[in-house]
C-alpha cells in the first residue's frame, strides 16, 4: 500500500537528517480502537540519538478517552518505559484531564496530567500543562498542521521541570492510517542540555467504520 511505502521512506531519511543535524530521533505507532464512546490507545515509542548508545528509550503502555462532556475528556492510563543504558525501568500511572474548543477551523485543547514515576530516581510526581493549537487542510482536512507547548512540574519539590515545544504536520494515508511528522525542542532543569528531536507518529486504527468518515485525531503525546 501507499502508506506503508510513505513510512518505509521516511524511517529511511530520518537517520541521515538527524545525523546531520545532531538530533534525536522520537518515533511512535499507536494501535487505537474505539468501543462505545471510549477510544483506546495502545502506543510503542522509541528513542535513538545519534551520539549515544541505543537506544535510549523504548516506552508501551494504554491510554483510554473517555469523553465525559461536550468539550471534556478524562484520560487514565499506565506506561511502561525502559531505559536501557542506565538499566532503568518506570513504571507511570497517570491520569489526564482535557478541555478541548473549535473556533472555525482551528481546534484548541488544554491538557493537564498527574502522573507518577515508579522506579525513576525519587520516583516523583509530575504534573504535565499542554496547550495544543491544530489545524486541517485540504479536501476531507486530509492534512493537517499543529503546534504545543508543555511545561513539567515535579510536584514532589515544587519545582520546574522541563519544557517542550512542537511544531508539526501530519497526513491520512489511509482509512485507517495517519502519519504525523514534528520537530521537538526540550528545555530541562539542572543544567541539562538542550534536546532537539526529530518526530514520527504512525497512527493506525483498528477496523474503522464503513461510510463515515474518519478524522485527523489529535496530538495525544507520549
Amino acid at each position: 500500500m501507499r502508506w506503508v511505502f510513505a513510512v518505509v521512506c521516511l524511517c529511511g531519511l530520518m537517520g541521515p537528517v538527524a545525523t546531520a543535524q545532531t538530533v534525536q530521533s522520537w518515533n511512535e505507532v499507536d494501535l487505537a480502537a474505539n468501543w462505545n464512546r471510549a477510544s483506546f490507545t495502545l502506543p510503542m515509542v522509541i528513542r535513538l540519538d545519534t551520539q549515544l548508545a541505543n537506544p535510549q528509550l523504548a516506552a508501551t503502555g494504554l491510554l483510554v478517552d473517555l469523553p465525559v462532556a461536550r468539550h471534556f475528556i478524562i484520560t487514565p492510563g499506565y506506561l511502561f518505559a525502559d531505559l536501557p543504558q542506565s538499566s532503568t525501568q518506570v513504571h507511570v500511572p497517570l491520569l489526564a484531564g482535557s478541555v478541548v474548543w473549535h473556533a472555525g477551523k482551528f481546534s484548541l485543547a488544554d491538557r493537564n496530567r498527574v502522573e507518577k514515576l515508579y522506579g525513576y530516581g525519587t520516583e516523583p510526581v509530575r504534573y504535565r500543562n499542554r496547550i495544543l493549537v491544530d489545524r486541517p487542510f485540504g479536501l476531507s482536512h486530509r492534512w493537517h498542521a499543529f503546534a504545543s507547548d508543555e511545561v513539567f512540574w515535579n510536584l514532589s519539590n515544587a519545582t520546574w521541570n522541563q519544557n517542550r515545544l512542537q511544531l508539526g504536520g501530519g497526513v491520512r494515508l489511509s482509512r485507517a492510517a495517519f502519519l504525523d511528522m514534528y520537530y521537538l525542542q526540550r528545555d530541562a532543569s539542572g543544567g541539562a542540555v538542550e534536546t532537539r528531536a526529530l518526530g514520527t507518529t504512525l497512527r493506525i486504527l483498528l477496523r474503522p467504520a464503513r461510510g463515515e468518515a474518519v478524522k485527523l485525531p489529535q496530538k495525544a503525546g507520549e
